[in-house]
């Protein structure tokens, strides 16, 4: 997930915690952090992490800083067990544009992919429209030739229209 000028829970998917043992040798507990906790954008600035189980409090704080590489702070009061309130930094100009060309690259690297896809489904029209195809007339391998030339141009404008919403999202402040 590519975060723009607003943070989004999403942008904690990628945290795996060390829940129920998880560090001991020779097993494997880590879980998504969606499975222990529930993420609550609170502002720009400032996410909480509610957890299911309060004893895991600490797990998830460990797992938000090594994988985010942020500051989380476990809520101390009674009310609040198993807060943890994670201050998110604004993000800088030069980031935003950074993440701006990222996009472009996963783009062309998405057209690219949609080319190639393109290219095998065409070369299999050609093979119809030279009769080498059993059960495929050349007039509809000809036709469906036209219907993908269409669908591919149709998916690569939304690919287009897509990213640069996404870039101007990132850009807005």
């Amino acid at each position: 997930a590519i975060r723009g000028a607003e943070p989004t829970p999403e942008l904690f998917d990628p945290i795996m915690v060390d829940a129920y043992g998880g560090s001991s040798a020779g097993s494997d507990n880590r879980v998504p952090l969606s499975t222990v906790a529930q993420v609550v954008i609170v502002s720009p600035t400032l996410a909480t992490v509610a957890c299911f189980d309060p004893s895991l409090v600490k797990d998830v704080r460990n797992a938000i800083r090594d994988t985010l590489q942020l500051n989380p702070q476990i809520e101390q009061s009674d009310s609040s067990d198993g807060l943890v309130r994670v201050p998110l930094p604004r993000v800088s100009l030069e980031t935003r544009k950074a993440t701006v060309k990222q996009l472009g690259k996963q783009a062309e690297a998405a057209r690219t992919r949609i080319r190639n896809l393109r290219r095998k489904a065409m070369d299999t029209c050609k093979r119809g429209q030279a009769g080498k195809l059993e059960g495929i007339s050349k007039d509809d391998a000809f036709r469906v030739a036209k219907e993908i030339d269409v669908l591919v141009d149709e998916v690569i404008a939304l690919v287009g229209k897509e990213v640069q919403q996404k870039q101007d999202s990132v850009m807005a402040d």
